[in-house]
């Protein structure tokens, strides 16, 4: 629109305005004159009086609309009149349409603009800001505007040098350009590029404002920055990685390395390395067919990985490398350079080699391992399938007492007794004989090609023989012997392991037995056996939960009074399958497998309610004793529990309670039993050493322990009348216990003249199947409550 037709529409509008003002008017002047008119006819009748003034109601507010409109278009008249006066040049509408089409302009380019746009005053306040940098900032206009530019929109870190850049451009520069932040509402951090002005003023070139025009550039700050981060990283890990890391050309020397790859070759610096080598074919690699056969690799495939070579050091020392290779190539396919990685792996080869030796040989004594043995038992197996007449024998040897050293002298003379052991061993084999170390103390010896059976026994023999002489250990002479376990190669046997199963069971069936030789000699009987105990060993563990276990009681008698003074508590177990099983059976199972923890426990509980239950119900029992075997196994911490749980739940007094412990359960750790027993004792159970005489304590043990009974084993009382010539021991160890002021009860009396016997020497008590044999609860209750006949009992 022009200014021309900016004035034509004002005219029309002026001329609409004195249109509507002139036209109510008109019509008003011409309606009054008409009823003047009528008013002044002379024919006017009197009835017609009320219809004039009925018109001249209508015709009042026509006047008062034509005055309202004379009004209205005076006061515009006045007003254009007064708008002249003001402003008397002709074009001021064409100048201030002009002028407000600028401003419209400049509004629009600057609120529309993507881009940053603020004035700033030179005292730093904010006159204005638009509105992208408004939402990039999160402020509204208001908060702004006004306020210190510094303070509210750059961070503390940027203000000296922003404070510097503005000071510029009021005092010197016209225009800047610069990077700096901006610090948004929430306190975000925003890079802006910025493009300053500074606005004078004509003619004395004061600045008014500072323009600053900026575009966002956060995301290439972040860039940027992600990638010196990035680039620094991985100078680090160039100059700090374990791996040496290279590049080289196609010629063969090096362009680049790291120096880790210095120190794996044995150079002062990378540097140093790629000025000395400038032939890897020649002067690193052991074998150059390695390199020429890496170089064919990256020629087909680009990547190797994992490469293997022997390559000198600087010393002229050999090392062991593993590379990781690539080819780069240009865009068109033309060899750049070689890069990659390198790895020192010379102590890898070496354990590889120390694990191929371990994979087949014992780490302490030398000899071939298990896993090698077995190894050569299925070859043999292999081979006597193919061949009738190849026999071959297993000899699996355990040293006896092996523990015990440990124990005594310590595991590292444990150790040199098996050194020892194997040197002797190896003397005994014959040429071709195979030996191996199973682990512990256990040793296997393979022997092919038997003419007969007796060439093993031989060989056992010739090893008990080697055995018989003190083996010395530094400042010790050990004696030791082994028990061996013989298995021959039969057709049932499929796999090594039933081989060895064999031979080990033979062994077992040696230590238990310990037969003279020192030998057994593996049959089918055997296995049987074996799977029988192992049966029993898991039936066992779950006989109490099927009431297959029960308790009995075998009187014990008064040698002078003949009267019953107490019982011993015997378990008995009637399996579902086997029947009835012997206790000498099923307790050395329970002992070993572990659950003699739980069956002594129950055998405790048992025994000691039935003890409470006779002692309130039956007259003249409230003395009444209950003996009950304790296991070496259950003498510990716990059991002293279960102890003070029996006597607090029963309110048994603890004199009434015997505990029978045998010695040899009381050596195998004297320490600990005695401290153990005392605690025992301070509850006022007694103690009886049951078996007396038949293993190895040692007479100081019985002052040491705190005994108050001495159970004689049958053996000693079967062997009373002997016609050997020989004196009884009996009388000997009753004799040491009244001196000792130790009770004594004799075990296994069967006749009149065992009992006879016993009483004349002063032995106390006394049990057997002369009295009683076991009885059930039931029967026992019977027998308190009548009169007790003995004779009329073992018969």
């Amino acid at each position: 629109m022009t200014a021309e037709d900016y004035n034509r529409n004002r005219f029309r509008l002026a001329t609409a305005r004195v249109a509507v003002v002139t036209f109510p008017l008109v019509l008003a002047l011409w309606h009054g004159h008409r009823l003047l008119q009528q008013e002044l006819s002379d024919s006017q009748p009197l009835e017609s009086l009320a219809s004039t003034q009925v018109h001249l109601a209508l015709w009042l507010p026509s006047m008062l609309a034509a005055l309202t409109g004379v009004l209205v278009a005076l006061l515009l008249c006045l007003r254009r009149f007064y708008r002249w006066l003001r402003h008397p040049r002709g074009d001021r509408s064409a100048v201030e349409f002009a002028l407000d089409r600028e401003r419209l302009f400049n509004h629009t380019l600057i609120e529309a603009n993507p881009a940053f746009v603020v004035a700033i005053s030179p005292e730093g306040e904010v006159l204005r800001m638009n509105e992208s940098m408004l939402r990039a900032l999160g402020y509204r206009r208001e908060e702004v505007l006004g306020r210190n530019y510094l303070s509210c929109c750059v961070p503390p870190c940027d203000r000296s040098r922003v404070r510097e850049l503005f000071q510029d451009l009021v005092d010197v520069l016209d225009r800047i350009q610069a990077e700096s932040s901006l610090m948004t509402k929430d306190g975000e951090i925003l890079w802006v590029a910025w493009h300053g002005q500074s606005v004078r003023q004509c003619p004395s070139g004061a600045c008014e404002f500072i323009l600053g025009i900026g575009n966002d550039i956060t995301d290439r700050q972040h860039t940027i920055q992600a990638l010196a981060t990035a680039e620094a990283k991985y100078r680090s890990i160039f100059e700090n990685a374990i791996e040496g890391i290279f590049q080289v050309s196609p010629e063969g020397y090096y362009l680049s390395a790291n120096p880790a790859l210095a120190i794996i070759l044995g150079y002062e610096s990378p540097e140093h390395l790629i000025q000395k080598i400038d032939n890897i074919d020649r002067q690193l690699y052991v074998d150059s067919s390695r390199r020429a056969k890496l170089l064919r690799l990256l020629q087909t495939q680009n990547v190797v990985s994992g490469f293997e070579a022997e390559v000198y050091r600087r010393d002229g020392s050999v090392v062991w490398i593993s590379e990781d290779v690539r080819a780069v190539r240009d865009h068109n396919g033309a060899l750049l350079h070689y890069e990659g990685s390198v790895v020192d792996i010379t102590e890898r080869k070496r354990t590889e080699q120390r694990l191929r030796y371990n994979a087949s040989h014992d780490e302490l004594t030398g000899l071939w391992n298990r896993g090698w043995f077995l190894s050569q038992l299925e070859r043999s197996l292999r081979r006597s399938r193919r061949h009738q007449d190849y026999q071959f024998v297993v000899l699996f040897l355990d040293l006896d007492n092996f523990k015990g050293v440990n124990d005594s002298l310590g595991h590292v003379i444990g150790d040199r007794l098996l050194l020892e052991v194997a040197h002797r061993l190896e003397l005994c084999l014959r040429p071709g004989d195979t030996l191996a170390r199973l682990g512990g103390d256990e040793f296997t010896i393979l022997m092919e090609n038997l003419q007969d059976l007796q060439e093993a026994v031989q060989l056992a023999q010739r090893i008990q023989q080697s055995l018989r002489e003190p083996l010395p250990v530094e400042n010790h002479r050990i004696f030791t012997q082994v028990s061996i376990g013989i298995a021959p190669a039969d057709p049932g046997h499929r796999q090594p392991q039933d081989l060895l199963q064999d031979a080990d069971i033979a062994l077992y069936r040696a230590k238990k037995q310990k037969p003279t030789e020192g030998y057994v000699i593996f049959d089918r009987t055997m296995r049987s056996e074996t799977i029988r105990r192992l049966q029993l060993e898991t039936d066992l563990r779950g006989a109490i939960e099927r009431n297959e276990l029960k308790v009995v009681y075998q009187p014990i008698v008064c040698l002078d009074t003949l009267k019953i003074t107490g019982f011993e508590a015997l378990v008995r177990w009637r399996h579902s399958q086997y029947g009835p099983i012997s206790p000498s059976e099923f307790i050395p199972i329970a002992e070993e497998s572990g659950s003699i923890q739980a069956l002594g426990a129950w055998v405790l509980r048992t025994a000691g309610h039935q003890l409470r239950q006779w002692q309130k119900t039956i007259l003249g029992c409230d003395r009444l004793s209950m003996s009950i075997n304790l296991s070496g196994r259950q003498l510990s911490q716990a059991f002293i529990s279960q102890l003070d749980y029996l006597l607090a739940d029963t309110q048994l007094d603890g004199g009434t309670l015997k505990l029978e412990i045998t010695e040899t359960a009381l050596m195998e750790d004297v320490d600990s039993a005695i401290v153990l027993l005392k605690q025992i004792q301070d509850r006022h159970v007694v103690l009886c050493l049951d078996d007396f005489g038949t293993g190895y304590c040692s007479l100081n043990y019985l002052h040491r322990f705190p005994i108050q009974i001495i159970k004689l084993d049958r053996s000693f009382v079967e062997r009373l009348f002997d016609s050997d010539g020989r004196p009884p021991i009996a009388p000997a160890i009753v004799n040491l216990a009244q001196h000792l002021q130790i009770h004594t009860i004799a075990e296994g009396i069967e006749n009149l003249e065992q009992l006879q016997y016993l009483q004349n020497i002063g032995c106390n008590y006394g049990q057997g199947y002369w009295f009683s044999r076991p009885l059930e609860a039931s029967r026992a209750e019977q027998l308190l409550q009548e009169d007790f006949n003995p004779q009329a009992l073992a018969g």
